[in-house]
């Protein structure tokens, strides 16, 4: 390492990561993290920058399709000691289906192989199981991966845990991805990603009561879908309002070998059996660096695209 290499980055808090990309009027759709399956374990701050260090958790993390995310320890343990361990498996694009476990933590690795060993398949008959899990959100306050997130993340926390949100239980989570879009949150069990969240967006969410035209500039996307997708099913979202979320969706992308754009088709049934399509060209629009917080954009180690959607049909 060369002496200038190892000087520190310059810290200044008009390049906070958050604040600085919606200044650029960033659009976060196709910025949702995709799983099959997400795995949510009750573990005791500090984390480290990656929770897939955990060696309890190291394993389980390197499993392909699933997500595992740790969360702080609720207070409705009964004073037993057991770690709680909730499984997220996916049964639609909008939709996962939840089973709370209990153990003791020197059991959550094990439980934690038997869980991804078959991540889509339903888990409540385990000995562990103790119950269906009810709508969560899930807000990133993982200080140590990222300092807007720790700041505007736990600040939300607190708010939410002073204003409960219906029967949705609240966790401080680690890394959701996105953390330029801070305060994050993720909610269950539409598996939707959100941006610059608060309270009232929330709220709004869990209840189904939103505006559907004021999401846009915070929806990230549905986790059951690729980025390219992710654009199209919001606008559809959009278009149909909350019952879309009801609706079996597929999805098919093509996209370019210039890996600038790609062509995707949508297929629905809605509950009463009516079904339809949807096909758009969706396109890079600009690519940003996602700036290391307190850092200036020249010395960005990563980018991001910025997705715009074109030629909406729909039949």
């Amino acid at each position: 390492m060369t002496a200038t290499e190892a000087q520190p980055l310059p810290h200044d808090p008009a390049f906070r990561c958050s604040p600085w990309t919606r200044a650029q009027g960033v659009d976060p759709i196709g910025s949702a993290p995709g799983f099959d399956a997400l795995i949510l374990v009750e573990w005791p701050l500090p984390w480290p920058n990656d929770v897939g260090d955990i060696p309890e958790l190291a394993a389980a993390s390197a499993a392909p399709g699933v997500r595992v995310m740790t969360v702080v320890p609720g207070h409705d343990d009964g004073g037993d000691g057991l770690a709680r361990v909730v499984h997220h498996r996916r049964i639609g694009v909008n939709r996962l289906a939840g089973v709370d476990h209990r153990v003791p933590r020197s059991e959550v690795t094990v439980l934690l192989a038997t869980l991804v060993a078959d991540p889509r398949a339903d888990s409540s008959a385990l000995p562990s199981a103790v119950g269906e899990a009810p709508p969560e959100v899930l807000v990133c306050s993982h200080g140590r991966r990222d300092a807007c997130c720790g700041r505007w993340g736990t600040l939300l926390h607190v708010e939410l845990a002073a204003r409960p949100l219906g029967h949705a239980r609240i966790w401080r989570c680690s890394h959701t991805g996105g953390h330029r879009f801070a305060p994050t949150a993720i909610t269950l069990p539409d598996g939707r990603a959100w941006a610059y969240a608060d309270v009232e967006l929330l709220e709004a969410v869990v209840t189904r009561t939103a505006p559907i035209a004021g999401l846009a500039g915070h929806d990230r996307g549905t986790t059951g879908l690729d980025p390219w997708a992710q654009v199209v099913e919001r606008a559809m979202f959009e278009r149909l309002g909350w019952g879309w979320l009801d609706r079996e969706v597929e999805a098919e992308v093509d996209p370019s070998r210039s890996g600038g754009a790609a062509d995707v088709q949508l297929r629905w049934r809605a509950p009463d059996g009516t079904s339809g399509t949807a096909s758009a060209r969706v396109e890079v629009a600009r690519t940003l660096p996602v700036l290391v917080c307190g850092a200036p954009p020249e010395h960005a180690t990563k980018t991001s695209p910025e997705y715009v959607l074109r030629g909406l049909h729909v039949s």
